[in-house]
Order: C-alpha cells, then sequence, then structure tokens
C-alpha cells in the first residue's frame, strides 16, 4: 500500500473491494459511522469528538484503533492485524460472529499497515451485503480454466492433423494425376510408333530404290566395265549418303504425321 498516511483505509479498500484507490471511500463511510454510533466511539475519543471526525476524514490522515473497530463492525468481519508474526497481536470483532473469511493487516515500523491476502480463499466484496454473493473458488476456477485450456490445445491439434492429413492426400492426389499423365503420355507415343513402322517400312524401300539409281557404273561400249567401275567414288553414293537421305525422308514423314494428327482427331470426334 501507499505510503502516504491512507494506508490503513487503502488497505481495507483493497480487502473489500480489491481497489487500494477506493480509499477515500472507505474513509467516509467510516466516519460516517462513527458519527452514528457517537454514544459508543465517544468513550474512546479523548479530544472534542466533533474535532476529532472532522480530522479524521482528511484523506491523509491515518488511523488507528477506533477506525478499525468501526470497519470490522461495518463490513461484519474480523480484522487480524500482524506484525512480524504468525499470529496476529490484536483481533477487532464485528457486532456478530461471522464465518467470512477475515481481513488479514500486516502492521510496519509502527505507522504502515499493508493488506494480507489469501490466494486459495478470496474475499473480496465480502461484507458488502450484496444479494445472493459468493466468493469465487479459486480452486474450481483454476479446474475450470485449465479444463479450458486442455480442450482448447485438443482442439488446436486435431485441426493441425486434419491440416496435414489434408495436405498429404492432395500431394498423393497430385502424384497420381502426375503418374497418370505421364503413364497417358508414353503410352501415346508408343501407339504413334507402332503406327508409324509401317510407314517406316515403306520409307525405307524408297531409299533402296533412290541408293540403287545412285549407282550408275560407266559401261564400255564393249559392255564391260570401266576402271571407273562402281566401286570408283565418283560413280556410286556412299553409304553415309544415303542414310542421311533416309533420316531426312523419317522426319518429313513425322513433320506430316504431326500435322495432320490434330485434323485427324477432329474428324473422328466429328
Amino acid at each position: 500500500m501507499n505510503e502516504d498516511g491512507a494506508c490503513l483505509f487503502r488497505a481495507l479498500a483493497d480487502q473489500i473491494y480489491g481497489d487500494q484507490e477506493l480509499h477515500y471511500m472507505v474513509r467516509s463511510s467510516c466516519m460516517d459511522y462513527i458519527v452514528k454510533n457517537k454514544d459508543f466511539f465517544a468513550a474512546y475519543v479523548t479530544e472534542d469528538f466533533d474535532k476529532y471526525v472532522a480530522r479524521k476524514r482528511i484523506w491523509n490522515v491515518h488511523g488507528n484503533h477506533l477506525e478499525i473497530q468501526a470497519l470490522s463492525e461495518m463490513y461484519n468481519r474480523t480484522i487480524e492485524v500482524y506484525c512480524y508474526e504468525i499470529e496476529p497481536i490484536n483481533i477487532f470483532n464485528g457486532s456478530r460472529m461471522s464465518s467470512d473469511e477475515p481481513i488479514r493487516l500486516s502492521y510496519h515500523r509502527m505507522c504502515h499497515y499493508n493488506s494480507i491476502s489469501n490466494p486459495n480463499n478470496p474475499s473480496v466484496g465480502v461484507g458488502l451485503g450484496l444479494p445472493s454473493y459468493h466468493t469465487t473458488d479459486l480452486n474450481r476456477r483454476r479446474m475450470v480454466d485449465a479444463v479450458r485450456a486442455s480442450e482448447e490445445l485438443l482442439i488446436e491439434q486435431t485441426m493441425l492433423e486434419d491440416k496435414i492429413k489434408a495436405t498429404d492426400w492432395e500431394a498423393t492426389n497430385e502424384a497420381i494425376e502426375e503418374e497418370v499423365a505421364r503413364e497417358s503420355y508414353i503410352q501415346y507415343f508408343r501407339d504413334a510408333e507402332r503406327r508409324l513402322k509401317p510407314q517406316g517400312a515403306i520409307a525405307g524401300s524408297s531409299s533402296t530404290i533412290t541408293s540403287a539409281v545412285c549407282l550408275s557404273p560407266r559401261a564400255s561400249r564393249r559392255g564391260s566395265m570401266s576402271p571407273k567401275g562402281p566401286m570408283s567414288p565418283k560413280g556410286s553414293c556412299s553409304p553415309k549418303g544415303a542414310f542421311i537421305l533416309f533420316g531426312l525422308v523419317f522426319k518429313l514423314f513425322i513433320i506430316g504425321y504431326n500435322y495432320f494428327q490434330p485434323l485427324r482427331d477432329q474428324v473422328h470426334a466429328l
């Protein structure tokens, strides 16, 4: 709590409202309660009662035992004051016995109060007279939060696994489609090659005839072969030339086949 003279009321505001900045509200309610019960509290005041109340209403004036007793009665909660010991040095009880969690304060250096909260049994709001108000069971809340976090984690893991499976399924489908397309492509060329084999045989015969025509030996007038006969380089086509000629003819045939193939497919489709 801030050390500004309002530490007692700050500690009570933290215990009652959960916010020490509401100390002015606690102080005002406390002094109003003392005024209403003047007959009881005046016996414990050693100065003029009205002056005492007026002085205690100032926001930075320290509170003492009289205000603690008034606050205990106001909120009907026991107030325990601790000072460097595990046992309280002072206990203030309300007008009626209550089973609610007590308000615990620590007292330091004979001039400063702090708030002591029990994390396993929160008591904010107890003593305000709220109807049907119950303090939050921290253990139950922790269990609910843990269950919710576990469910959210399970949902996230399930979504991630589904995404991974979907990604694997898509990759498998793509691989299958690529394999089918590859097999279809290979099969298409196999069929094309099978259809071109008879055409290739005809082209081979034509090239053979052409090669035979190229062999033009020079015969003598007597019907005998000239010294520069068929074996002469000038009188025959070389095997290399015949092979090149056959390749050209075959390429021309393939080009023509590829050119007319789409037209034939369209005709078949019609």
